[in-house]
């Protein structure tokens, strides 16, 4: 005989990760119709970009971005942080769940803070070091790096690439970065 209580409460993590991945892919698509263009990839939560570019597109350099595109990535980058996080606390809030779900819904709000955390901290290094503006992208795994330069030495790229992996311990091969053209 199943348990109700614990199969209800995954249910429920189940239809709430669901209802943000919908809500995710909705809000994109009807930005898309907005501008009259349509996205044919879909990357990460953190690749949602301004101006109808994706991160693939960025780091392979077929895309141009503005000055803008630093400023509105970081507002939506926090918007749907706090989104997942608003999510989570309620699960961790409700008196019907029980310890284990719990407990995992706080353990992933600490990784959601620490991760932007350390966003913020390897962007602010970058900019201490000289560049105008800098978004990172932490995956699993990986690290993008977007610089607003016209042109990156191979010093500059070696000393990004140093912060990065000082705060982040990915290896050297698993970071990219990319500037602004």
């Amino acid at each position: 005989m199943i348990k109700k209580k614990p199969f209800v409460i995954i249910s429920l993590i189940i239809l709430l990760f669901v209802v943000g991945i919908l809500n995710y892919k909705y809000g994109m698509m009807g930005d898309d119709l907005a501008g009259g263009t349509k996205i044919d990839k879909e990357g990460p939560i953190n690749s949602k970009l301004v101006e109808n570019a994706d991160e693939e597109d960025i780091m392979a350099g077929s895309k141009n971005i503005s000055k803008e595109f630093f400023i509105e990535y970081r507002l939506e980058r926090d918007k749907n942080r706090s989104q997942h996080i608003g999510l989570l606390e309620n699960i961790v809030s409700n008196k019907e769940t029980d310890k284990d779900t719990r407990g995992e819904a706080q353990n992933q709000m600490i990784n959601l803070v620490k991760l932007s955390e350390k966003e913020m901290i390897i962007e602010n290094l970058i900019r201490a070091k000289g560049f105008n503006d800098v978004i990172v992208f932490i995956h699993d795994g990986y690290v993008n790096a977007i610089v607003d330069s016209e042109e990156l030495s191979p010093g500059d790229a070696a000393q990004i690439q140093d912060i990065i992996f000082k705060e982040t311990g990915v290896s050297l091969d698993k970071i990219s970065i990319a500037n602004t053209k």
